[in-house]
């Protein structure tokens, strides 16, 4: 055997001597183990069993017996056996060796030896020498039997004496194994030990709800009954309370399982458990409130609370968080319309649209109860409201051509449209429909202000129309479709025309105060004003008076321009008054329109800056002499400008009145002369019954009498101007009477029901009527024509002589200019410049008293007289002063302006002429007989039409015939000429007009003319001739429509002043500061906070 061999045989050897220890250990510590957990066992046992340890003994011994058993097993089982399996090793080499050496002495050291040296370096040949010298020694030694199992053999009385122990308990007293067992492992619960009576426990369940109060009710059975009974809980000893023949104990508000025990006279009851069972809870919920879409408002989020006040057709959802509860239901006032609300987990939803208030109730259920408390709620719905309106209204009382609308209108949600209805009846037309005319709004402001101003001037309101209106508006109600409210109905009535007539010589009674007064206050300025300029001529300083007086004269003066502005106002609102009356005459009309520009030009810009100038001047302490003395010169000038300005202005206005009063008389008369001839036609057909027609007669007759008055006022109107016009009253006086008779006459014949003879009296009173217009208004041309040739002739001489003193003073302007002051001409030079000063004033007399008659002279060429005047003064006065250069620049400015009113005075003298050239024209037209106007072509193609037709059935022949036939298309040739030259004017009857439509018509007028001539008179001639009518007459219609669509667009385009008064301005303007206000509100806020902004605003309106 080699060294290696005999090395590895020892230590398998000694490995197998350390498998044979571990085993003996294992069996040794299971004799241990066994022994100590047999005993332990038996004596725990038999303790509890004999003294029914409380809870934490018992603990104790349960947990001190599982600690003493995981000790042995780990210490006498476990780790035997992991050495056993090599997961452990107890023993190394060195140990072994040592274990057997202590069996085998003799081989102790060699042993040792051998083990130690088999880790040395083995190629050192003296140590594996040794080693295989040592290990062949020791091999024949069975180390095995160093360990043997017989020297276990006195401990199995460790085990033996338990288990005889053991065993006898369980044969004689198992209960102490199994009571004591039993109680040891269930150590928490109480163990007493047997009583002599009985607790019984009388609840049907130990169950309750938690949070809520139980009653235990306890009754006790058997021999001995004790006096008390007390209950343990919660380390709690308390003493029932005795009720009658049982025990009462109370748990309040519990939040957990309870258990309890009972005691009576020192002995225990078993443990009793209280169980808990949850009732469903709502820990919280939210709704969200979803409006209405037209409300434009976000959704919002009502947090615990169920009571809400919403829109109606708001939609809730609730959305509820509850523990417990398998089931939510919402029970509304209507049973069938109860709610399950949807789960997810612990959350429940629902949703319905509220129309109405309702009450409701939440009910929470789950497998054991429903909620303890009743949970109700309310929804308050607020229906939408319908939207207020208010009205305050201003109408133009003086032309009725505007109205000017002004309210309140609001709505608790939202304003859509906004519209003004109104209608136009009059006595022709009772029963007209409402239109409307929109109004804007801002639909995102609840509350809100409106103002509309309304041209009523586009209505053509005529004299006796009714204008009836309201303002209606409408809110945003998306639910039941928008609601309106809408104001009372307003009235503006249209005087008829003898209210207007009234109204009318009313206004022109206040212009003319108004000019009067503003004429005497203008004469006495002037007259104050040439006082303080003497004054001012002796004076070097001004004193304190003086000043006084002269700022008293600046406030006169703008009172003056006061009264000028508001004597304008009326004169502009007589016009246009007169021309709701009716159409002024196209001469009236400019007349007026020129009277209008004199009394526009009144006040001038450059008075007004001299009186600014004055003002200033006052202001200083002391304002120099030289200054205050020109500029008062200048003002002086121009007072006296104003006052003939004035004075002229009147006396034109007056003979303005005259005129016109005469135009209104004859245009009723003409209408007067055709409502007697159409009612003389109704009397002789019986038309109507006689009482009607003496009705309609008795109103021809006060007509008739107010216009006699008429013609008093006129007379009187005459003899207020300063060159009164000749008229004939005495034979108008006698007219007036026959028509009176004949008018008279008529009524008593109907009376007597003659109605031919009726019919007669009537025509005659209609001819006359007639006659006596057409009188008057060849007086009044007669009147035109004679007063404009006088003033022709007026107006020439004047310009001659203005012509011939701009001659004269240029010749002597320049031999001034070769004089010097000691020159002996120079004194006869001034006095020929002061003989052209008095030729001067000469001509301004004639021009101003020539310029109160006639219209077109400008309101400037009273200026520029004035001007001339002042320079030629100026020159005088330089002249006395010696001073020659400055005497002839002020003579150059007197010529200047002497040569512009020769211009000027030209183009009036041509404006005159040709003014005068269409009057004659105009007249003889008239005289004549005027040329055929758009509506007469119907009327006289259907008279020919009539001729022609008669002339086929009369059956003439020969040369009868052909003399008829000629006429007749000469009467055609006349008619179709003179609708071409209608045509050739622009005078178009219809719209399509042109070489078109009138083209058609001419050329079968020329074919019709061309069947006359040859004398071909057949049926297709007279359906010609009918056709040609029915165009002609479409033509017309056509014609008439657009004529008045023009009148009807010129009229209202005119501009119409638009006064409001004073207060209703200042209730604009807090509106508008309210709506101002009111657009300052935060957006944010809201709906309630907004609809309590303008609830304040109305309180403070209010």
């Amino acid at each position: 055997m080699n060294q290696h061999d005999a090395m590895d045989r020892l230590l398998y050897q000694l490995q197998a001597f350390k498998k044979k220890f571990y085993l003996n250990l294992l069996l040794r510590g299971s004799i241990f183990a066994v022994g100590l957990l047999m005993s332990i066992y038996i004596v725990y046992s038999l303790l509890e069993y004999i003294f029914y340890f409380p809870v934490f003994v018992r603990a104790f011994l349960l947990f001190s017996f599982v600690a003493l058993t995981i000790y042995a097993l780990v210490r006498w089982i476990i780790l035997p056996l992991s050495a056993l399996t090599n997961l452990r090793k107890l023993l190394s080499d060195e140990q072994a060796a040592a274990r057997v050496g202590d069996h085998y002495p003799e081989i102790k050291d060699k042993l040792l030896n051998a083990i130690q040296l088999k880790d040395l370096d083995r190629t050192n040949e003296l140590i594996a020498a040794s080693i295989a010298q040592r290990s062949s020694q020791l091999v024949n030694y069975p180390f095995e039997e160093a360990v043997t199992y017989r020297e276990n053999k006195p401990l199995l009385k460790y085990i033996a004496l338990p288990a005889v122990v053991m065993l006898l308990i369980a044969l004689l007293y198992p209960t102490i194994f199994v009571q004591g067992t039993e109680r040891i492992l269930n150590y928490k619960k109480h163990y007493t030990p047997l009583a002599p009576f009985r607790f019984v426990v009388e609840n049907e369940s130990l169950q309750t709800y938690r949070g809520e109060d139980f009653e235990l009710k306890v009754q006790l059975e058997g021999k001995t009954i004790p006096n008390e009974v007390y209950i343990h809980y919660n380390g709690r000893r308390q003493r029932l309370q005795k009720n009658g023949n049982g025990y009462t104990y109370t748990f309040k508000q519990l939040q957990r399982p309870m258990g309890f025990q009972l005691e009576g006279s020192g002995f225990m009851s078993d443990d009793y458990n209280l169980n808990l069972l949850s009732r469903p809870s709502l820990k919280n919920f939210h709704m969200e409130v979803v409006y209405p879409a037209y409300l434009n408002r976000k959704p919002e989020l009502i947090q615990n609370t169920g009571n809400a006040t919403v829109p109606a057709g708001s939609t809730i959802t609730w959305n509820f968080d509850a523990t417990e509860t398998e089931r939510v239901e919402i029970k509304l006032e209507n049973p069938s319309e109860t709610l399950v609300a949807k789960s997810k987990a612990n959350l429940f939803t629902a949703s319905k649209q509220f129309t109405e208030s309702q009450n409701y109730g939440v009910d929470l259920r789950n497998a054991h109860s429903t909620s303890k408390e009743e949970i109700n709620y309310q929804i308050t719905t607020i229906p939408d409201r319908h939207p207020q309106i208010t009205l305050e209204q201003f109408h133009d009382s003086a032309l009725y051509r505007f109205v000017v609308l002004a309210g309140e209108i609001a709505d608790d949600y939202g304003l859509t449209r906004l519209v003004l209805n109104y209608k136009v009846t009059n006595d022709k037309n009772p029963q007209a429909k409402y239109k409307s005319v929109p109004i804007g709004l801002n639909r995102q402001q609840l509350n809100q202000t409106y103002y509309h101003q309304w041209n009523t001037a586009g209505l053509q309101l005529n004299p006796g129309d009714k204008l009836e209106y309201f303002v209606q508006v409408w809110d945003n109600d998306g639910l039941k479709g928008p609601k309106s409210a809408r104001t009372r109905s307003f009235e503006l009535r249209v005087p008829s025309k003898k209210d207007l007539e009234q109204e009318l010589i009313s206004n022109a009674q206040s212009v003319e105060s108004q000019l009067s007064k503003s004429l005497e206050r203008s004469t006495k300025l002037k007259e104050e004003l040439a006082q303080s300029e003497e004054k001012m001529k002796t004076k070097r300083d001004l004193n304190w008076q003086d000043k006084k007086q002269l700022e008293d004269l600046a406030e006169k003066r703008k009172q003056l321009e006061q009264d000028i502005s508001s004597m304008k106002e009326l004169f502009d609102e007589l016009n246009k008054k007169q021309n709701m009356l009716s159409e002024q005459d196209k001469q009236l009309a400019e007349k007026a329109q020129e009277l209008k520009k004199l009394m526009d030009s009144l006040l001038d810009e450059e008075t007004k800056k001299l009186y600014e100038e004055l003002e200033k001047l006052l202001q200083e302490q002391s304002p120099k002499d030289s200054e205050l003395q020109k500029l008062l010169s200048k003002l002086d000038n121009r007072e006296r400008n104003l006052e003939r300005e004035l004075e002229r202005a009147l006396e034109l206005f007056k003979q303005l009145q005259f005129e016109q009063k005469l135009d209104n008389i004859t245009n009723k008369l003409e209408e007067m002369a055709k409502e007697q001839e159409e009612l003389a036609d109704k009397t002789v057909q019986k038309q109507e019954d006689n009482k009607q027609l003496q009705q309609e007669q008795e109103g021809i007759k006060e007509e008739f009498e107010q216009l006699k008055q008429d013609m008093k006022d006129l007379k009187e109107l005459n003899d207020k101007l300063q060159n009164p016009n000749q008229m004939d009253d005495q034979q108008m006086q006698q007219e007036q009477q026959q028509i009176e008779q004949d008018m008279e006459q008529g009524q008593q014949q109907l009376e007597k029901n003659q109605n031919k003879k009726a019919s007669e009296s009537q025509q005659k009173a209609g001819e006359k009527m007639k006659q006596m217009a057409q009188q008057m208004e060849q007086m009044q041309n007669s009147m035109s024509m004679q007063g404009m040739e006088q003033n022709l002739d007026n107006l020439r001489d004047i310009l001659e002589n203005l012509i011939k003193l701009s001659f004269d003073q240029e010749g002597l302007m320049k031999s001034f200019r070769g004089v010097n002051q000691s020159d002996p001409r120079f004194i006869s030079l001034s006095q020929q410049q002061l003989s052209l000063r008095d030729n001067a004033k000469v001509i301004e007399d004639s021009l101003f008293a020539l310029a109160k008659k006639v219209f077109q002279l400008e309101s400037f060429v009273t200026r520029e007289v004035a001007q001339m005047n002042q320079s030629m003064d100026n020159s005088m006065k330089d002249l006395r002063d010696r001073n020659v250069g400055r005497a002839t620049a002020q003579q150059q400015l007197a010529m200047t302006s002497m040569n512009n009113l020769a211009l000027m005075l030209n183009d009036a003298l041509k404006q005159m002429q040709q003014a005068m050239q269409q009057m004659q024209g105009s007249m003889a037209s008239k005289q004549k007989g005027s040329k055929p106007q758009p509506g007469d072509f119907g009327q006289m193609q259907d008279a020919l039409n009539k001729k022609i037709e008669e002339l086929k059935k009369g059956g003439k022949s020969g040369k009868a015939l052909s003399e008829e036939l000629a006429k007749l298309a000469a009467e055609q040739e006349a008619l179709r000429n003179a609708l071409k030259e209608m045509e050739k004017q622009g005078q178009k009857p219809g719209e399509k007009g042109g070489n078109g439509e009138l083209g058609n018509i001419t050329k079968m007028m020329e074919q019709s003319e061309t069947d006359l001539v040859n004398k071909r008179l057949t049926d297709q001639t007279i359906m010609r001739q009918r056709e040609i009518l029915t165009r002609l007459l479409e033509a017309e219609k056509s014609m008439k429509e657009r004529e008045l669509d023009n009148k009807r667009e010129a009229k209202s385009a005119q501009d119409v002043a638009r006064r409001v008064p004073p207060s209703f301005e200042k209730y604009l303007r807090t509106k508008e500061k309210q709506t101002e206000l009111l657009q300052t509100v935060p957006p944010a806020l809201t709906p309630y906070y907004k609809q309590k902004v303008s609830e304040y605003f109305q309180h403070m309106s209010n």
